[in-house]
């Protein structure tokens, strides 16, 4: 099968709208689905450190809601009406019916890390991956945990090695689960991929480029095809970073092509992915027949502008939401502002992308600065 053709050209501002959404000092890290409302949790960037925020859609207009405090929010999955959110240090945060409630994780109390991915099966099946770092020696492992219904429980993992850590989640059920991450071998970083058949974790082996190193950021499965696909970033020797994309074969994972910008890919739901190019550009990409391709969008503001996608979410019609940060260039100063972007299903065909894709709610995220 030859790869899909190039999209034709089009505008940026027909593409991707910017939404208007309250005026913080914050940073957007995932987007997700209830079956009534579209959410996106972050956090607020204060001198003393970090506050959790979460904003809510209403039309084209995202809203502040009421949220407790744990620092910075990570990670975000949605089970039907229920939201988990996850960040720091074993923090977690369960939305069920009219408000958020702190939840107790068995994160270890000698450690400190980050939970980076978030995937569920129903309400009484939640999964949260990430790292863990004991301060005894400063070896960092990565983590999973499972949450039943009534409380989360830690699952063990192969052993990799002494410095590794998971990134991402998804899967089709509990006896069918990938994990994605990074680790550190032979002074080198190089991509993890883990499955899981419902008794054991499995590492499967991913493509090696000569002077390159691998990390993966984020996994999905794309539902009108089934096929499993993986973004990140590959790192050249002068510490150059391209997004990096992998797909899963049935057999074994092989590299797709996509746009040779530098930059890198945090996040992936379905066929769009999104990131950052060093240019000061937010990074978003297709998943055509077998290449990803570039979508033009919005330019910073001014020249010292950046904007950084964290997170997206796949839409019933075809469309996609992004979120992330706007960096304001200020004369003295550096000026945060929530990011969200809503792609047009309309220009996605015109440009030769077309359909949609089944109503995922409740899928998993990692998130990036």
């Amino acid at each position: 099968m030859e790869p899909s053709p190039s999209p034709r050209k089009g505008t940026a501002t027909r593409l991707w709208q910017q939404e208007r959404t309250p005026q913080l000092n914050a940073v957007l890290t995932d987007v997700v689905s209830t079956a009534t409302r579209v959410w996106a949790l972050g956090f607020l960037v204060t001198r003393t450190g970090h506050m959790t925020k979460a904003l809510y859609r209403e039309g084209a207009v995202w809203r502040e809601a009421p949220i407790p405090d744990i620092g910075r929010v990570t990670a975000l999955t949605a089970p039907g009406d229920e939201i988990w959110a996850a960040g720091d240090n074993g923090r977690m945060l369960h939305h069920f019916g009219t408000g958020w409630r702190r939840v107790d994780t068995p994160f270890p109390d000698d450690s400190h890390g980050s939970y980076l991915g978030m995937a569920e099966f129903g309400p009484d099946d939640v999964w949260a991956v990430g790292d863990v770092c004991r301060r005894a020696d400063s070896h960092r492992r990565g983590l999973v945990q499972r949450w039943d219904g009534r409380e989360w429980t830690e699952l063990p993992l192969p052993d990799i090695g002494e410095h590794w850590g998971l990134s991402g989640i998804t899967g089709t059920s509990a006896t069918n689960v990938w994990a994605v991450g990074w680790a550190f071998e032979s002074g080198l970083e190089t991509a993890v991929v883990l499955h899981y058949d419902g008794d054991y974790w499995q590492r499967f082996a991913t493509p090696t480029e000569p002077g390159l190193e691998h990390s993966l950021q984020d996994v999905s499965i794309v539902p009108d095809s089934g096929d499993v696909v993986a973004v990140g970033y590959r790192t050249t020797e002068a510490g150059v970073r391209s997004p990096l994309t992998m797909t899963w074969t049935g057999s074994g994972w092989r590299l797709t092509r996509a746009p040779e910008d530098d930059g890198q890919l945090n996040a992936v739901d379905g066929r769009v992915a999104v990131g950052y190019s060093e240019g000061d550009d937010a990074y978003a990409a297709h998943l055509g027949t077998r290449a990803w391709h570039r979508l033009r969008t919005p330019r910073p503001l001014g020249p010292r502008g950046r904007l950084t996608l964290n997170g997206v979410l796949s839409m019933p019609d075809g469309g996609a939401i992004a979120v992330g940060v706007e960096r304001l260039p200020l004369p003295s100063t550096e000026t945060l502002r929530p990011l969200v972007l809503h792609c047009s299903p309309t220009a996605l065909r015109e440009l030769g992308f077309g359909g949609s894709w089944p109503w995922s709610e409740g899928r998993r995220s990692v998130t990036g600065e």
